[in-house]
């Protein structure tokens, strides 16, 4: 019996801290909002969305970004890590067709907001997405 309790004591030690150092490495993150800014510079915030309520994974060590709602977006650069004063932040640039143009993308995480839920804004050209992230 003794036995039994020490293997299953020994499973929970062993799983337990890779879960929370995986959650630690990653956000998981909750479109709340989606808006797009329209020509005359008004935003115009789109109440039916099939993206609100969708979810995403952010690998914090690399940008990489999982999950439907947002298009492939390759070759992301961390600009910063984040901490309790500064937003964890990636940016994906990629070139467009026009030899003078490109296409850039912006992923800013609040690491100072309070608790374990961060606000987050995504912009990818005039497309605005918010929500939260843990």
């Amino acid at each position: 019996m003794n036995y039994c309790l020490l293997a299953l004591l020994s499973m929970v030690v062993a799983v337990v801290p890779s879960r929370v150092y995986a959650a630690s490495n990653i956000y998981q993150c909750q479109i709340m909002s989606d808006a797009h800014i329209r020509y005359g510079g008004a935003l115009e915030v789109m109440r039916d969305s099939p993206r609100i309520g969708q979810k995403f994974t952010v690998i914090k060590n690399n940008g990489r970004v999982i999950g439907d709602v947002m298009d492939d977006l390759k070759n992301p650069k961390v600009a910063a890590l984040g901490s309790e004063k500064n937003s964890y932040k990636v940016i994906w640039e990629q070139k467009a067709e026009d030899k003078n143009g490109a296409f850039v993308d912006y992923l800013s995480i609040d690491e100072s907001a309070k608790g374990r839920k961060k606000p987050f804004g995504f912009f990818s050209g005039s497309l605005l997405l918010t929500g939260l992230c843990e």
